[in-house]
């Protein structure tokens, strides 16, 4: 609880960047050189927190559910065990959540793969500055198969298919990814739990238009989500921000692709949520629950295996891979 604590105290106190209106937490980091030179992959090491050096467990059980952590606190969960890590397997990349939440709904979720979660800090600009860096997510691929691979011998260096997941302040690493067209192309599936902000237009902030240029990332993956080439899916709370709240985010992304809200009313996976809104089209899903406190906010974290989880299990059991 501790965790989840300190990270929940950031969406309260500074949510990072949010398009340069809300000001830094403070974690800014420089920026790599192209070409990734030593330094530039030592400095991208310290970041990511996942290091060749890392002591490692090795394990010779085939279905036996295996997690290792970092000295830095990162973690890499293999719900199936060895066996399940073959052949190139499927991969849930996770910013920002208590791995004690967010390791039980995976595994119940039946999606199986591996989940890496990855905890940078407080605020979404430490997240934003990490993976702005050309060729971080690159890395992070490699070295997470370089885990796995060290973790279960025999297992694969290759990932399948990949999906994004975040909650609270860890959209801004997913923001900076599908920045990159070349990597929201290999992205095959983005969930969001009560963490998509954005600035304002500068010109209209009195009347809190959503600046679409920080939106244009989503808003492209969105078009492609819709359209069922991809799978995007966004949980929201009803808690009113300085900047463009939750809520305010994705009814951007619904009113660009011309997709309703269906009022709800009905009880949602925790004894605090209750669901209000949905609207679907395509592999396009927003579901918005009532909520506007710290409790309410934890609660999206809390139910990824119960809202987000099974919509990525369901494309991916019916979805040949790549």
């Amino acid at each position: 609880m501790r965790i989840l604590a300190a990270l929940v105290l950031g969406y309260y106190m500074v949510m990072g960047r949010v398009g340069a209106e809300v000001g830094d937490n403070g974690a800014t980091m420089p920026r790599v050189p192209v070409g990734m030179t030593t330094a530039a992959r030592s400095e991208i090491d310290n970041a990511l927190g996942i290091s060749l050096n890392d002591a490692l467990t090795k394990s010779d059980a085939t279905d036996a559910p295996l997690r290792h952590v970092t000295r830095q606190g990162r973690v890499v969960f293999i719900p199936e065990g060895c066996r399940s890590v073959e052949q190139p397997y499927d991969l849930v990349v996770h910013f920002h959540g208590a791995p004690t939440s967010m390791e039980p709904s995976y595994e119940r979720s039946g999606i199986g793969g591996v989940l890496a979660i990855f905890n940078l800090g407080i605020g979404s600009g430490k997240y934003e500055d990490t993976f702005a860096q050309k060729g971080a997510f690159e890395d992070a691929l490699v070295r997470l198969g370089d885990v796995v691979a060290d973790l279960c011998p025999g297992a694969s260096k290759k990932q399948r298919r990949i999906a994004l997941s975040a909650w609270s302040a860890g959209y801004g690493a997913v923001w900076k990814i599908l920045d990159r067209p070349q990597l929201a192309d290999r992205v095959d599936a983005v969930l969001l739990a009560d963490g998509l902000h954005a600035g304002f237009d500068p010109e209209h902030k009195a009347q809190r238009q959503i600046n679409p240029l920080i939106m244009a990332p989503f808003s492209l993956y969105a078009d492609r989500a819709a359209a069922g080439e991809k799978l995007f899916a966004i949980t929201h709370s009803s808690i009113a921000t300085p900047y463009a709240s939750t809520t305010e985010t994705a009814s951007f992304l619904l009113m660009q692709q011309n997709v309703p809200r269906v009022s709800q009313n009905s009880q949602g996976p925790r004894p605090g949520m209750t669901l209000t809104s949905r609207a679907d089209r395509g592999n396009l899903h927003v579901q918005g629950y009532a909520g506007m406190d710290a409790p309410a906010h934890c609660d999206h974290l809390h139910a990824m295996g119960e809202t987000l989880f099974p919509y990525l299990r369901e494309l991916w059991s019916r979805k040949a891979p790549r």
